[in-house]
């Protein structure tokens, strides 16, 4: 079973002229350094994309990393102009956020510096990757991206062309989402799976090119060091892909459903479960695949709930759904999967302090992270 909210959907963050929107704005990040962005296409010539056939597999990658101020630096985008109506067209699926202009989400403001240099005391930074929701896009963890680039993280989030709303290459191809073949109309059952384990493919794939010799930050990167999160289906595929491959030092799931082959397995290394939604008695599976993996959990573990959380409370939907509308409209059981009860911006700050504490702690070796969770969330194991 596959639980989605239309939250945002979209990505690229390359520099140009932008517009600027009245209260959509990103929190600033919280560390002690500027953060740069920049984006890459990535090329897996070594595995055929499953939903393009004759094609390898290609990606694109947003990477935040520790950067040099510099005046009049321009700052990067949120979204491309011809991703922004595809994010609105998402937006306005959600009741109180109709009539937005088409370039709104061009119009987000972010806080990286497109093409920074790399701040020279940046050395022996650990990698994470981050991964999406299910059709979500790239751009939807740029607040938790950012600040845990301004900690001293270099941060990697991924678009997995398929099942994001669309993925923009450079040479201004657009790939649209497709479900995989042999569902029928309106079958969400086993989406989840169908993607899993290429999106398990991916994050090991990105570990290892990122990691690799000749990539322009493996000067800053300790490669012994790397975290791997998402949010819904990326929490799932993050706990998977550490199944697959040894080179994830930790990982971290937000509010994701689990699924796969580390439900029997287990994982050896630390883990955290991050739940935003409590328990739901209309869906049982979910809270029984949250205790199979609990149970295989054989490393470091740590399982929170955030009181007063939504689905969408890890994403950047958190910090712009009051500027866009969306938190005035009255469906209400809609709205609590989605927002839950926080004023907003706060599960922002919630999620930044959970996530980067738990990767401190575990890539960082800096002791400390459940003394510092904030009021809302309750240590469940």
């Amino acid at each position: 079973m596959v639980r989605t909210s239309h939250i945002a959907r979209d990505t690229d963050g390359t520099a140009s002229a932008r517009r600027t929107v009245p209260g959509l704005e990103l929190p600033p990040p919280t560390g002690p350094h500027a953060v740069g962005v920049r984006t890459t296409h990535l090329v897996d010539d070594g595995r055929a994309d499953p939903f393009r056939p004759g094609r390898s597999r290609e990606l694109m990658a947003q990477f935040w990393y520790p950067a040099r101020a510099e005046a009049g630096a321009a700052p990067g985008r949120y979204v491309s102009d011809t991703m922004s109506p595809l994010v609105v067209d998402g937006w306005e699926e959600e009741p109180g956020c109709s009539g937005l202009p088409r370039d709104t989400a061009a119009g987000v403001l972010v806080h990286g510096i497109a093409d920074a240099p790399p701040a020279p005391e940046a050395r022996g930074c650990p990698l994470i990757l981050l991964s999406p929701g299910h059709g979500r896009y790239r751009a939807d963890l740029t607040a938790l991206g950012e600040d845990l680039a301004s900690r001293g993280f270099l941060v990697a989030a991924l678009v997995h062309p398929a099942d994001a709303i669309a993925v923009e290459f450079p040479d201004g191809r657009i790939v649209p989402y497709r479900e995989p073949d042999g569902l029928a109309d309106g079958d969400t059952g086993d989406l989840s799976g169908r993607y899993l384990d290429v999106r398990a493919a991916d994050l090991g794939f990105a570990r290892a090119r990122l990691t690799a010799p000749g990539f322009w930050w493996h000067a800053l990167l300790d490669p012994s060091r790397a975290g791997v999160a998402g949010h819904s289906l990326g929490g799932a595929a993050a706990a998977e892909a550490m199944r697959l491959d040894p080179g994830f030092t930790a990982g971290v799931n937000l509010d994701g459903t689990p699924y796969g082959d580390v439900l029997r397995t287990g994982l050896e290394r630390p883990f955290l479960l991050c739940q935003f939604t409590p328990d739901d008695p209309e869906f049982p599976e979910e809270t029984q695949a949250r205790g199979r993996l609990w149970d295989v959990l054989r490393g470091p573990r740590h399982h929170l709930l955030v009181d007063g959380g939504g689905h969408g409370s890890a994403t950047d939907l958190d910090a712009l759904a009051g500027p866009l509308g969306y938190r005035e409209f009255t469906d209400a059981e809609e709205y609590a999967f989605a927002l839950g009860s926080l004023p907003g911006g706060r599960g922002t700050e919630i999620t930044r302090t959970c996530v980067a504490g738990f990767f401190e702690e575990r890539l960082l070796d800096a002791p400390g992270f459940l003394e510092a969770l904030p009021p809302e969330v309750t240590v469940v194991g």
